[in-house]
């Protein structure tokens, strides 16, 4: 063995791979991202209304949970919400909003945003000095969001405009497998019927995204 070769090995002893201690390595490193997780999660608990401010919830809805939902709620999260008005589909929403959040908190925030107001933000795309284009908006909406709660569809009015954006936004969501929760007044044969050219394409849509909800009952705003 040449001088230079005995120098590399002093310098480089050989070592014992021992299975024992990388086992307890990997046991201490598993047990430490878990703990992250856990004060991640619980910090989210703990600042949950601002987070559900920041995901768009308006200020009546924010305290709303799914433990004090009044009704049934089902064995899994629905995709689709409907029913007469005042029966709690937004409060639901809003529920399942809140436990998306805290349990599974993400780089790409969940969003909350009322129909009428996601084609108004497109609409003010159009305005000369405009601080974001059309098709960032429909990018955000339709693809950057993990889970976007989408209230009070139907409440718009019935526009081609607002026919080719909502149809756009959920065909790429429902193309990308991403979660979506719709609310509205009206069921799936009613929207079929309100949005004329793109109602059945539209329906089918969302009855493609998940199990769909009706919720009954005399409105509780009324008393």
């Amino acid at each position: 063995m040449s001088v230079e070769l005995r120098g590399i090995k002093k310098l480089f002893p050989k070592t014992e791979f021992c299975e024992a201690c990388q086992a307890r390595r990997d046991e201490a490193e598993r047990q430490e991202k878990e703990r992250k997780a856990q004060a991640a999660m619980e910090w989210r608990r703990q600042n949950i209304g601002e987070l559900l401010k920041s995901a768009g919830v308006l200020p009546r809805y924010r305290a709303c949970s799914l433990d004090s939902f009044r009704g049934k709620l089902p064995a899994s999260r629905p995709a689709f919400i409907c029913g007469p008005p005042g029966i709690g589909k937004t409060h639901l929403a809003v529920g399942y909003l809140r436990e998306e959040i805290i349990h599974r908190g993400r780089l790409n925030p969940s969003l909350f945003v009322r129909a009428v107001d996601l084609l108004r933000e497109i609409r003010e795309t159009f305005r000369d000095g405009s601080q974001l284009s059309e098709s960032e908006i429909l990018g955000r909406y339709g693809g950057a969001v993990p889970f976007l709660v989408l209230d009070d569809l139907g409440s718009e009015k019935v526009t081609d405009f607002a026919l080719q954006t909502l149809y756009d936004i959920l065909d790429r969501r429902y193309g990308e497998c991403l979660e979506t929760l719709i609310t509205s007044n009206l069921n799936l044969e009613q929207l079929a019927r309100h949005y004329e050219s793109h109602g059945d394409r539209l329906a089918s849509r969302i009855a493609g995204m998940g199990a769909v909800m009706v919720l009954k009952g005399k409105d509780r705003r009324l008393g």
